[in-house]
């Protein structure tokens, strides 16, 4: 007997990780929505101990109260995603599902969600210093891009995509990095902004929002321009442009209806403005993940024939 003619089992299917990679996404958006509410009615500290609240795991208070509502269910939110990412990285390691590039990402994803958990923890325990919460908030953004290059990574588009044949090798990623690269730079000006109430990164984040504005759209229309081959990319760049012109709109009404005094000012009887203001960090996320999805279609795309990964 040849092991020709011995059966080959077929590769490990990665339909399972890939739903589980978006239940993640959501749950990260889901806890990043928590997170803005939280700081947005000055909420942060209504149990100023960590990993427990007020030394229990439910606290009364956090069903009672909605500042206790607000940062109990924002570490019980945190922590889900952490143990789904968690599962996900030793499911794909020890199920030999995907390949070590995909294995890696998921690694990296799990790392950076435990950073950003020990940021927050710290960040309560300190009395949420400048520098925690800003840290806290911009790994938030990298863990979403991270785990949406990971969906990307996991589907079938990115095994079906084919490389372009009439556009260079890597043409407009480049590109597409730095828009992203760019996002994630605003993100820190506005949490810089909104922890501190530096009135000088506030306005530097007005105006850094329209350069943003334009790269974005540049490395948008680049992409539908030369890359609308590669399925999806047009679609995305689409998204792209819409909640680039609905963010910028909204920045306007959050200048319009913050307090000038800052977080400290906030407080859960304006949950009006406090809604506003979080609605405007989601779709801040939005954009990096979709941003984070554009780069990885069109490296995929612009991938070397006949090359793998």
């Amino acid at each position: 007997m040849t092991t020709a003619s011995l059966p080959v089992s077929p590769p490990a299917s990665l339909r399972g990780p890939f739903r589980l990679c978006l239940a993640i996404l959501v749950m990260a958006t889901v806890t990043i929505i928590k997170g803005a509410m939280t700081t947005s009615t000055n909420s942060g500290l209504a149990y100023p101990d960590y990993p427990l609240s007020a030394g229990q795991l439910m606290p009364e208070s956090s069903y009672t109260t909605l500042s206790g509502f607000l940062e109990h269910f924002h570490r019980l939110a945190a922590a889900s995603t952490g143990l789904m990412a968690l599962g996900l990285a030793l499911w794909l390691y020890y199920g030999r599902r995907g390949n070590r590039q995909v294995r890696r990402t998921a690694w990296i994803g799990g790392f950076l969600l435990l950073a950003q958990a020990l940021f927050g923890g710290f960040g309560v325990l300190l009395k949420l210093p400048a520098v925690t919460s800003v840290t806290h908030a911009t790994l938030a953004q990298l863990t979403l891009a991270t785990f949406a290059w990971l969906s990307y990574q996991l589907s079938d588009r990115y095994r079906d995509t084919a490389p372009l044949t009439d556009v260079p090798p890597g043409a407009g990623r480049k590109l597409a990095l730095f828009a992203l690269v760019m996002l994630v730079m605003q993100t820190v000006v506005g949490a810089l902004a909104r922890h501190t109430n530096s009135s000088h990164a506030l306005w530097t984040h007005v105006g850094n929002a329209f350069v943003v504005f334009v790269v974005a759209t540049i490395a948008t229309a680049f992409a539908v321009g030369r890359l609308a081959k590669a399925p999806g990319v047009a679609s995305v760049a689409r998204w792209i442009v819409g909640l680039m012109m609905l963010q910028i709109a909204l920045g306007f009404v959050v200048l319009a209806v913050r307090d000038p005094a800052g977080k400290a000012a906030m407080t859960t009887d304006r949950l009006g403005t406090a809604a506003v203001i979080s609605t405007h960090v989601v779709i801040g996320a939005a954009l990096t993940v979709l941003m984070a999805v554009l780069w990885a279609h069109v490296h995929r795309a612009t991938r070397r024939e006949g090359r793998l990964a």
